[in-house]
């Protein structure tokens, strides 16, 4: 059932609806920087969540448009460390079959790393899109080619069909 528009805020009495240059260029100022070289991963980092910060960070690095700062860090953690809950369970999975039998009952049981599998694949897509990883992600921030021109490097990387 359609639940019609999502309401809007009310104008707190007192505040102005719009800005003034002064404080557009005050907030555009304090205004946190985006990913650089010091933008260090944190120590509770699994060996295989560090691995994909250090590859997602590189190719950060290598766009015109700052991405990512020191706001971003826990869904970036969140991010990464979903990746390797994926790449483990996708070589959990190539292990078993895709369906077994239960010992008891003898009923047909899926693998259980498909389960998990699907999961953490729906929650990669979310963090993606949040982290420009993915091609909505990066239109709706605008982010334009890269430095050398053509593909931008995630794009290279396969993110493309994210």
């Amino acid at each position: 059932m359609p639940t019609g528009r999502k309401p809007k805020l009310s104008l707190v009495v007192g505040e102005r609806l719009h800005s003034s240059h002064e404080e557009q260029d005050a907030r555009a100022e304090n205004q946190p920087t985006g990913c650089d070289a010091k933008f260090d991963p944190p120590e509770e980092l699994s060996k295989g969540a560090l691995k994909e910060w250090v590859r997602v960070v590189a190719l950060y690095s290598q766009l015109d448009s700052e991405v990512l700062n020191d706001l971003d860090q826990g869904v970036f953690v969140a991010y990464c460390e979903t990746v390797a809950v994926f790449k483990e369970a996708q070589r959990e999975y190539q292990k078993l079959p895709l369906f077994g039998r239960d010992k008891e009952s003898q009923q047909r049981i899926e693998n259980p790393y498909v389960r998990i599998m699907d999961r953490a694949g729906q929650s990669i897509a979310k963090y993606a899109e949040q982290l420009c990883l993915s091609p909505v992600g990066r239109a709706r921030m605008g982010i334009a080619k890269s430095k050398a021109g053509g593909e931008t490097p995630l794009e290279k990387a396969g993110f493309s069909d994210v």
